[in-house]
């Protein structure tokens, strides 16, 4: 079992790695001049910290469950949610500048 725990507090890992570039992704586009560049960047690292449990899932380990696993994966599934609505958001800030920038 320690094989799967180790697995789970490296999923547990990414996934606040993955919240940590996307908060600061969606503060960066709040900006006065935002570096649209960085912040697709950010997006981009997100999305690969997240990759992880997809790996996880198609190597097998996964048919076993326990209650830290259980944790690993909502932690995982929370940092997909926070990726899909900060990109909107971030999507929304970009737009918000570019109609402050014509008034």
């Amino acid at each position: 079992m320690e094989g799967l725990e180790e697995i789970c507090f490296e999923i547990i890992s990414h996934s606040g790695q993955a919240k940590g570039l996307l908060m600061e992704a969606v503060t960066d586009s709040r900006a006065e001049h935002p570096d649209y560049s960085a912040i697709e960047t950010m997006l981009k690292d997100a999305r690969d910290e997240l990759k992880v449990l997809s790996d996880f899932a198609q190597s097998g380990q996964g048919d076993a469950v326990n209650p830290l696993y259980i944790h690993a994966e909502d932690q995982m599934m929370s940092a997909e949610i926070f990726l899909d609505l900060l990109s909107e958001l971030i999507t929304t800030n970009k737009e918000l500048q570019k109609i402050k920038q014509q008034l």
